[in-house]
């Protein structure tokens, strides 16, 4: 990228989307600040934080993985030296083989390529995942609003929309005149009166830790629910799907069906450690949002990367930066333009 160090960002929201879009508008010397309430809700402050290469139903390869991976790596690594902090690693993988069918259906894929860089064979009832991994994301977030701190780039209060106005192509808020003004409010973008006509699927999603008097495991096992050991004989149980209540209170059907799918697993006593839910930004075609309003070209939004935002992030927020700064094109299947005529819709009159 060129030097764009006379363009004056503001983003909203110190989540894992506006972290990585800081990061891509910094590295173009810009002149970055983040306003976010870090004492508020958030998905990503939780986040179990795995990636792996898989969709598991049909045995195919999660979207545009090969051209994700290259940059997970490289956009986390160089935050990890900027911030001198471990926040990701990889993770012995393996799915669950659930009947003969799906055992010849996961040895013929894994023949096929690409699966086949991505798939190993079949021990003790589970098929082994290549290039998995986790990022610390509360790890990552804690200390990376220190960074913003200790640079002057943190704004920590609630962001009003009333607060908002335009001047001479500008936007106004409190704490000054910005070029350009980018919402990464997760799950909060239902309430943004500017993007709440894009068609957000919320969804609710938990996790457990419980504790057992003896090891099970030392690789991350998928089922119905992943069981992620944690050392000390601790594992996560993640993660559900809740799409009726939403609210950041955990639900007891929820901590059933995750137990259930780890005794479907295990038959040994345990303690349960802690429970936490969040409300997750995911849409209804799986793709993230991405673009400027379609009337204030001065707002634009980073959003919608669901369950699979340590995957989609480090790429996406490079694809955006570059749009909003260089005018080039988006890729038509994260391009908010795709919902126009929802926006016409709803201004309709």
């Amino acid at each position: 990228m060129y030097n764009f160090g006379a363009v004056k960002i503001i983003i909203i929201g110190s989540g894992l989307a506006g972290i990585a879009i800081a990061e891509r508008f910094m590295a173009a010397r810009c002149d970055v600040t983040v306003l976010s309430n870090t004492a508020q809700a958030s998905s990503t402050a939780i986040s179990t934080g795995m990636y792996n290469p898989l969709v598991f139903r049909r045995l195919n390869l999660s979207w545009m993985i090969q051209d994700l991976l290259p940059e997970i790596h490289s956009f986390y690594g160089s935050i990890e030296e900027k911030l001198a902090i471990p926040i990701k690693e990889p993770i012995e993988f393996a799915r669950r083989i659930p009947s003969q069918d799906y055992h010849h259906l996961w040895e013929k894929r894994g023949r096929e390529k690409p699966l086949s860089t991505y798939m190993g064979p079949i021990k003790d009832g589970y098929g082994t995942v290549k290039h998995a991994g986790m990022l610390d994301c509360t790890l990552l977030k804690v200390q990376y609003e220190r960074y913003l701190r200790a640079e002057n780039r943190l704004i920590d209060r609630s962001f009003s929309f009333d607060e908002l106005s335009f001047k001479d192509g500008q936007v106004c808020i409190a704490e000054g005149n910005f070029d350009l003004v980018v919402f990464c409010d997760g799950p909060y973008a239902t309430q943004n009166p500017y993007f709440n006509w894009l068609p957000f699927k919320l969804c609710q999603g938990e996790w457990i830790i419980i504790q057992t008097e003896t090891p099970l495991t030392s690789r991350v096992l998928n089922n119905k629910v992943n069981v992620i050991p944690m050392g000390e004989n601790r594992y996560k149980l993640s993660s559900s799907y809740g799409w009726e209540t939403l609210d950041w209170q955990p639900q007891e059907e929820a901590k059933k069906d995750l137990l259930r799918g780890f005794e479907d697993l295990f038959d040994v006593p345990f303690t349960i450690i802690e429970h936490r839910a969040a409300l997750r930004p995911t849409v209804s075609d799986r793709r993230p949002y991405l673009g400027r309003h379609p009337e204030h070209r001065s707002l634009a939004i980073f959003n919608g990367l669901g369950s699979k935002g340590v995957m989609l992030a480090p790429y996406f927020s490079k694809h955006l930066a570059s749009h909003l700064l260089e005018d080039t094109p988006l890729m038509p299947e994260v391009d908010i333009k795709r919902h126009l005529k929802r926006f016409r819709h709803a201004n309709e009159g």
